[in-house]
């Protein structure tokens, strides 16, 4: 949703209401990411991340923690809920301007989808998505994601 100044007013949270996050700056695109870690953490084939302007980004409650050194030496921490452990956010140091939203936690994802995919070398090969961008592991510059997610329209649902 927009709110009547122009600015995005994107809501969501954990399960149980503990965590609650607000974006107000539009998503840079939607991806699915498949290492093993994504895979381990929602108990599921890949994960889906909005990456998003830390600036633009504010929650409240007092969510755990949990960090971990990635494939390219970077940390990377896991914003979960005390209460019921939904995985709410991600930064890492590798994009430290960077909030990564979980989509799967929006209070509407109905406009959300993928437009990339990460990771795709472990990939469970059922789950392999028809998306415009493909990478085996990381990407080294989201330019031209960020240009194919603006001109698809998909942010128009959310005005």
């Amino acid at each position: 949703m927009r709110d009547a100044d122009g600015t995005y007013a994107i809501t969501g949270g954990c399960r149980c209401g503990s965590i609650r996050y607000r974006v107000t700056k539009a998503p840079l695109f939607v991806m699915a990411c498949h290492c093993t870690d994504c895979q381990e953490q929602t108990s599921s084939a890949f994960s889906l991340g909005m990456p998003v302007d830390k600036e633009g980004f504010s929650h409240t409650g007092e969510p755990v923690v949990i960090t971990k050194t990635a494939e390219s030496g970077n940390e990377s921490r896991a914003y979960r809920c005390p209460t019921c452990a939904v995985w709410t956010h991600t930064t890492t140091d590798g994009t430290p301007d960077t909030v990564v939203v979980r989509p799967s936690t929006l209070d509407d994802a109905e406009w959300v989808k993928p437009v990339a995919q990460i990771f795709v070398r472990s990939a469970m090969p059922w789950a392999k998505l028809d998306v415009p961008h493909s990478y085996e592991k990381e990407f080294d510059d989201p330019t031209e994601i960020v240009k194919t997610f603006r001109s698809s329209g998909i942010l128009d649902r959310l005005s």
